[in-house]
């Protein structure tokens, strides 16, 4: 599928809202880094067609990766962003590690074309653990 000419959205919020959209929607406790909201799927699929879908990231734990990994704000915040929009056109680290592999693979490219240094976002990857 082509992905050009879309839209999405892009959310900041603190972790008090974040753990409100992760209990709500996933029905988890608690604060996580990034959520997506694919608009192509489920029952409005069709009423915004050029909608990509919803990129949440909690910039307070965003700040706390930066922090604690050494790694610019800026580059997590690409990070996030790039796996955000990659849950959107359907990847999902969740589902096997097949398919976690491929989309940490997608990821390291999709920030090597941004600037960022592979290496330099091991810590994030499963792979790498």
């Amino acid at each position: 599928m082509e992905y050009t000419d879309v839209e999405l959205s892009l959310l900041f919020v603190d972790d008090e809202e974040m753990a409100d959209f992760n209990l709500r929607f996933r029905g988890i406790e608690g604060p996580t880094d990034v959520l997506s909201f694919p608009m192509w799927e489920g029952d409005f699929a069709d009423v915004c067609t050029d909608m990509l879908g919803d990129v949440v990231i909690s910039a307070p734990t965003a700040d706390l990766m930066s922090r604690e990994h050494g790694v610019p704000l800026a580059a997590v915040l690409d990070l996030l962003l790039v796996h955000g929009i990659l849950h959107l056109v359907g990847y999902d680290h969740e589902t096997g590690e097949d398919e976690a592999r491929l989309m940490e693979e997608k990821t390291l490219e999709l920030l090597a074309m941004m600037g960022h240094a592979p290496e330099s976002m091991a810590w994030y990857l499963r792979s790498e653990e």
